[in-house]
């Protein structure tokens, strides 16, 4: 739970040895305002993960209280993530996010469907979102009409590292990185989960920083990145 870190573990985290490609181990809210960066990339925690009921009133509250720390230098923000189904309904996390950005004074720029799989799930959906905001004056320049970006549809199906629990294949992201960054920019993961950002931006010459809450999560993460590495 995001309560659970005390401060002493979250100031041994906050001492990076180098400015970028670093992964720390502790809470976004106190480690991601020390850092910089040019873009956001994610996928925000759910209900179970952070500790609250399935509830969007709740979740927008946590969305609105950690979006408002992230500052990415070139405005841009994208978010990977999927509804919920729960107790026959479906739960819309999306505009949970909607809200507490454009609170925020985010503009939506994009929204992409990430399809997962044609089959149907009783207990979850196929297909994720993936939204990209913006503050500020929108120009073109901003992104670079990277081709698998251009589709309103990515049939790109499921993506896991091992046996973590969450996941998505390092296309969804490789997306967004290459159309809306350039080489050598550093890309922000604050849930960096088992490192899938951190393999995207490996793989297209583009830097990265990002935290993990979760003890298991960054170890997984940090042993994934150095197979991306050796």
């Amino acid at each position: 739970m995001w309560s659970n870190y005390s401060m002493e573990q979250i100031q041994v985290a906050a001492t990076p040895t180098s400015p970028t490609n670093i992964l720390l181990q502790g809470d976004a809210r106190h480690l991601v305002p020390t850092l910089t960066y040019d873009y956001l990339f994610t996928s925000p925690p759910d209900f179970d993960e952070v500790g609250t009921r399935v509830a969007l009133a709740d979740y927008q509250a946590f969305l609105y209280e950690f979006f408002s720390l992230f500052q990415p230098r070139l405005g841009i923000l994208s978010v990977a993530f999927t509804d919920r189904k729960h107790q026959s309904a479906v739960i819309p996390k999306h505009i949970a996010l909607y809200n507490a950005l454009t609170a925020l004074g985010y503009t939506l720029r994009s929204h992409k469907i990430w399809m997962k799989s044609n089959k149907a799930n009783l207990y979850r959906l196929a297909y994720g979102n993936v939204m990209t905001f913006s503050t500020g004056k929108w120009h073109a320049a901003r992104s670079h009409n990277a081709k698998d970006f251009a589709p309103d549809i990515w049939n790109v199906g499921y993506g896991k590292y091992k046996d973590y629990t969450f996941g998505m294949p390092v296309s969804v992201p490789s997306r967004c990185i290459l159309h809306y960054t350039s080489p050598c920019d550093i890309v922000c993961d604050p849930f960096m989960g088992s490192g899938t950002t951190a393999v995207a931006a490996i793989q297209i010459n583009r830097r990265y920083v990002g935290t993990e809450l979760d003890l298991e999560s960054y170890k997984l993460a940090q042993q994934r990145i150095l197979e991306c590495t050796t």
